[in-house]
């Protein structure tokens, strides 16, 4: 039973302003930033703080000239605390829909594809239905995003899922099976107009390509390790779509783009340099943390992302 009084955290009568506290202290990595955050004195917060590790009997953080890092125990508490709170926030937000006043505050991550079509669509589609909705959209890489989802600042994802142990903790419902990737440039630029490139001026061309951690970038340097290179040197990282435009369009620099983020760069102006240089990335789907209650308004979001999934690209 949840509510024993012989459970841990009613018999020590712990507080919702400490799960709070650590929370904000893992957050700004400052006993002094984290009072800020929630409106406390530093003494208080001390106090406050003092009095959890003596709860948990153990440190729950560590000091260091730059700051405040998580011991194993606080690592731990914040992991939990984090669940608490969202979960304690979507019941207001369920409390206020019961009451006829629901303002959903929504909070989607997706990776840069899905984000310039499918996303933007589902989006149109829900405040058509829930105009009091206020949606905040993170575009990023998947692992990050995932950590994001994790840390319950994220509601759901449309992204890659991860491998390995930490997949246990996510659900995850493909949308799509793979996502063909081409090298581009732009058309009037030189290479367009001869049948072959070798493998060496690829490697000393100048490239936009995604960030480092971001699967696209493992593929891209795996090309030419597979051609016993070293990946090229000469590189733009960079997701921003403006920075690709203008680079395609104004110099002869190559990049690593999906079909949906080239058509966005100006299809007209841009085309993928050869057949031979395309890639195969695995598909995305929808993600969400295993055991988190989704809201009505999550749920509505999920639902429209599916249809307009089906819709887009089967």
């Amino acid at each position: 039973m949840l509510y024993s009084p012989s459970h841990w955290f009613l018999r020590h009568r712990l507080k919702l302003r400490s799960l709070a506290l650590v929370v904000a202290m893992d957050d700004h990595a400052s006993l002094q930033r984290a009072a800020d955050a929630l409106g406390m004195t530093q003494p208080a917060a001390s106090k406050m703080l003092a009095e959890l590790e003596a709860l948990c009997a153990m440190p729950l953080f560590q000091r260091f000239p730059r700051g405040v890092e998580a011991t194993a125990g606080g690592a731990l508490l914040i992991r939990h605390a984090r669940h608490v709170l969202s979960a304690l926030n979507q019941v207001g937000e369920e409390l206020a829909g019961l009451r006829g006043q629901a303002d959903s505050q929504i909070a989607i991550g997706s990776i840069k594809a899905p984000a310039l079509s499918l996303v933007p669509r589902a989006i149109v589609e829900f405040q058509s239905q829930f105009a009091q909705a206020s949606i905040h959209l993170t575009v990023d890489s998947s692992p990050a995003l995932m950590a994001k989802l994790q840390r319950d600042e994220l509601d759901i994802v449309v992204g890659r899922m991860v491998s390995g142990a930490q997949a246990q903790q996510f659900h995850y419902e493909e949308l799509v099976q793979g996502q063909p990737v081409q090298v581009v440039a732009r058309r009037a630029h030189p290479w367009q107009r001869r049948p072959q490139v070798s493998w060496a001026e690829l490697n000393q061309a100048s490239w936009i390509v995604p960030p480092q951690g971001s699967l696209l970038r493992v593929k891209f340097d795996a090309l030419f390790v597979q051609q016993q290179l070293l990946p090229p040197a000469k590189l733009v990282e960079t997701q921003d779509l403006d920075t690709l435009r203008q680079l395609l369009s104004q110099t002869d620099m190559l990049a690593v783009l999906t079909d949906e983020v080239a058509q966005a760069c100006d299809g007209k102006q841009v085309a993928a340099l050869s057949d031979r240089l395309t890639l195969q990335m695995q598909g995305f789907g929808l993600i969400t943390r295993t055991g988190r209650v989704l809201s009505s308004s999550v749920l509505a979001m999920k639902g429209i992302l599916q249809k307009v999934g089906r819709s887009q690209y089967v």
